[in-house]
């Protein structure tokens, strides 16, 4: 019998996202349980060099080069000398489930899966199971801070980070071994719509068009999505915007300014996990149209074709961090979107294969309302969510694309290891 143990650490949404989705696709027959870091310095740190100007550029110049060297091996080293807690953990898991054979670890943050790696073979050595640590990374980045000593099997969202991530692994004397598949998302966003035309067809129709605005955990760009929203609404009834942000210090103002202007609909919750819950609920209730977002994890939505729950037009802000700038550049290399930005009517193939599933807004919030109203105007919007759209043979033949990563994943961990 296996056990799964899920890792994840309060880091953004995007861990919680992934590993919500492999939990909701594992192989039913095998028990799980919750192995969460509870240190909020994670949270802290992470909305800290998020929002800061000066603390982001220091950490965009550290993800680089030389800086980035010196940067993971310290981290990494770190990491390991604070391995003693996550080592007690594992150890009480293992004793409580004598009768799994095996414990398979996923991991979806870096942090506790250096932490688990190192602690591992101490582990195995002391209790004679068979532990194995499997590692999802959540972006399309091939940040250093990923190779992982320890890990059984890590899996990437494309070939070229595969390639990266390998290079450097060799170079420094690592076993890692990486698989591809398609980014992991939950399943609610991976069912078919009962009517696949009805995306397209509600941009012509007399009804509003449902725009969702999740929150990032770190709150970023407050200040833009209300000037965005604000000057949508008084230019245009047409949409219905759907604000999902958890209550907190941070987010109090701005509750209070996009409350009270019109077409704006309110979804809060209190924690993290709350806020995953009610984002699927989102999609799960109501057709959305568009979703204006970070180029984090949620840029992986594109992967998903407009017949899917969750294949809507995502909408890009400005990427903070180097790792939304390569998500960017895998929907780029997948002919996904465009490399620049839209700073007003632009000319687009006529070619329903040559319309993107996504586009970076201007960094001026009064032209981004312009764009997405001339958008929907002029019928780009429609366009874009037809139910014709096929990905590019090339994006197809590779096996970056579709709806079935999490399954896969699974997949590829049972054929390797039974």
């Amino acid at each position: 019998m296996k056990l799964l143990v899920f890792t994840y650490a309060p880091a953004g949404l995007g861990h919680l996202r992934v590993t919500d989705a492999l939990v909701d696709s594992r192989p039913k027959e095998y028990r799980y349980i919750m192995l969460g870091s509870y240190d909020r310095f994670i949270t802290k740190f992470h909305r800290f060099f998020s929002v800061n100007p000066i603390a982001k550029w220091i950490f965009t110049v550290s993800q680089y080069g030389l800086m980035e060297d010196i940067v993971t091996a310290t981290y990494r080293g770190i990491l390991v000398m604070t391995s003693g807690q996550i080592y007690k953990q594992l150890t009480n898991i293992v004793n409580e489930n004598r009768d799994s054979d095996e414990i398979w670890v996923i991991a979806t943050h870096f942090g506790m899966a250096h932490q688990i790696g190192a602690v591992k073979e101490r582990i195995i050595n002391e209790t004679g199971k068979v532990i194995r640590l499997m590692v999802q990374v959540t972006d399309d980045t091939s940040q250093h801070i990923w190779c992982i000593r320890g890990t059984d099997l890590t899996f990437v969202p494309s070939t070229y980070t595969k390639n990266e991530l390998e290079k450097y692994s060799k170079k420094h004397k690592m076993n890692i071994d990486f698989e591809v598949a398609p980014y992991p998302l939950c399943p609610v966003l991976t069912n078919e719509m009962k009517d696949v035309a009805s995306r397209r067809k509600s941009f012509s129709s007399s009804k509003k068009i449902n725009i969702a605005v999740p929150i990032s955990g770190a709150s970023v760009g407050l200040s833009y999505l209300t000037k965005l929203i604000t000057s949508i609404v008084r230019k245009s009834d047409k949409f219905v915007f759907w604000v999902l942000v958890k209550k907190s210090m941070y987010t109090d103002m701005f509750l209070s300014s996009i409350s009270k202007l019109p077409n704006v609909k309110l979804i809060t919750g209190r924690n993290d996990n709350e806020m995953i819950s009610l984002y699927e609920l989102l999609y799960q209730d109501n057709l959305i149209n568009l979703e204006i977002t970070k180029p984090s994890e949620q840029a992986f939505k594109a992967i998903l074709p407009p017949t899917l729950v969750g294949g809507s037009i995502l909408l890009f802000t400005s990427p903070v961090g180097r790792q939304e700038y390569e998500n960017i550049d895998f929907l780029v290399r997948q002919g996904l979107m465009p490399r620049s930005s839209y700073d007003g009517v632009q000319d687009i193939d006529s070619s329903i294969n040559n319309y993107p599933r996504a586009i970076r807004l201007s960094k001026n919030p009064d032209i981004a309302g312009n764009f997405i109203i001339w958008a929907h105007e002029t019928g780009l919007f429609s366009k874009m969510s037809s139910e014709e759209f096929k990905f590019s043979e090339r994006a197809s033949s590779l096996g970056e694309v579709g709806p079935d990563g999490a399954l896969k994943f699974w997949k590829i961990i049972q054929k390797k290891f039974g």
